[in-house]
């Protein structure tokens, strides 16, 4: 069987893909910190369900607009020097975070990490499709899986910390180090062990043009607005449902996003050992009807007993839809450059992260978050009724 999937199960990583582990790792931090520290940030900062909301909401329309000038900022100075200061600027998004007075000065920080947030979203993936551009499938999934890795991380640790007293600030304080030290890192081993191209900006205009006229593109537009709103729905509000539905610890809350992260690791490692770049397109339909399911049951879930195995399906189901939807987009538009193509599509998944992620927490201000859950299996039901029309498309020459 695996064999049919993949016939070469080994997978070789480079100085330079470690370079961006350890980047994807303090970079998924920035998306899961806020949620865990949510309500304890929420209590003393006093702001309500929708603004927490609207942290979010800042974050991802700076990693939207610097997402889409990430490819003229890499085409100015390379990916490597641009992907370094995205890590040195989360560095100082956290260290605003750590010092905010207010929920101005919050959403202050928010803008900061999403700047930075932005530029590590648009070029990374690149960046190891520049790697690894014969097999990048696997590799996207593999190197994807350590996002869940530091989600898992983060989650555990910033919720045990916070249940024994441990201020939010110094988790922030903590995270500005890690991310510090990741550009440090990162700018040392990759700065001559990798050759990736690097293009003008004529050059990028171009692209991103070709990308606009192709009909096909804006299927996979969509496919990742609906993706990313799935996976945004479960990482932003899970903690806080847990610690709100079940009147849980801290803990508890990180622990149930947790289980969803360990979901996501799992199987994104999986899906770059076993399945081969000619079935993505089958990965991702399975994985949409499978979460379906899942996401229908967790409003009616009443024990945090069984919600927690429901979260780690969820994750499981979820997994592979970023990755994957990206790398089969690539494989059937040749004709488009790969970055171009990295780029504006997660330029479509990160407002569905973060639409979602304020569309949930207005529900919740209004009917509460267990109704607000709902939004998931629609999103799921489209993607996969999606999948299903752009089978029907021949590959774009």
């Amino acid at each position: 069987m695996c064999r049919f999937l993949f016939p070469s199960m080994k997978i070789r990583f480079t100085k330079s893909d470690y370079a961006a582990i350890a980047a994807m790792l303090v970079y998924s931090a920035s998306a899961t910190v806020t949620p865990v520290c949510l309500l304890k940030m929420a209590d003393e900062l006093h702001f309500s369900l929708s603004a927490s909301g609207g942290i979010e909401g800042m974050r991802s329309l700076l990693i939207f607009f610097f997402l889409f000038f990430g490819g003229f900022i890499a085409a100015r100075i390379g990916k490597v020097k641009s992907l370094t200061g995205g890590l040195y600027t989360l560095c100082a998004g956290y260290a605003v975070y750590a010092l905010a007075p207010s929920y101005a000065v919050i959403l202050c920080a928010s803008f900061v990490i999403g700047c930075a947030a932005g530029v590590l979203e648009g070029l990374l993936n690149p960046f190891i499709q520049d790697l690894h551009p014969d097999d990048s499938g696997r590799y996207l999934n593999m190197t994807n899986a350590f996002w869940s890795a530091g989600v898992l991380l983060t989650v555990l640790i910033s919720g045990e910390l916070l249940t024994h007293g441990v201020h939010w600030r110094l988790i922030m304080v903590f995270l500005s180090v890690c991310a510090c030290a990741a550009a440090v890192f990162f700018s040392v081993v990759s700065k001559h062990s990798v050759h990736v191209p690097v293009f003008k900006t004529e050059h990028v205009v171009r692209q991103y043009i070709d990308c606009f006229r192709t009909k096909r593109f804006w299927v996979f537009a969509f496919m990742m607005i609906l993706a990313g709103g799935s996976e945004g729905a479960f990482t932003f509000w899970s903690a806080s449902y847990i610690q709100v539905h079940f009147a849980a610890l801290p803990r508890m809350g990180g622990i149930g996003t947790a289980c969803f992260a360990g979901g996501m690791l799992i199987m994104r490692f999986a899906s770059g050992l076993l399945v081969a770049q000619d079935k993505l397109r089958r990965a991702i339909f399975l994985s949409a009807v499978g979460g379906i399911a899942v996401s229908l049951a967790v409003p009616f879930v009443q024990h945090a007993a069984l919600f927690f195995p429901l979260l780690f399906l969820a994750g499981m189901s979820i997994a592979c839809f970023w990755p994957s939807i990206q790398s089969y987009a690539v494989c059937k538009m040749p004709h488009l450059d790969s970055t171009a193509v990295f780029i504006l599509l997660s330029c479509a998944g990160i407002p569905g992260f973060g639409l979602i992620s304020l569309i949930m927490g207005i529900i919740g201000d209004r009917a509460g978050l267990q109704k607000s859950f709902f939004c998931v299996p629609v999103l799921l039901f489209l993607l996969a009724l999606t999948v299903i029309i752009e089978r029907g498309k021949k590959r774009t020459k």
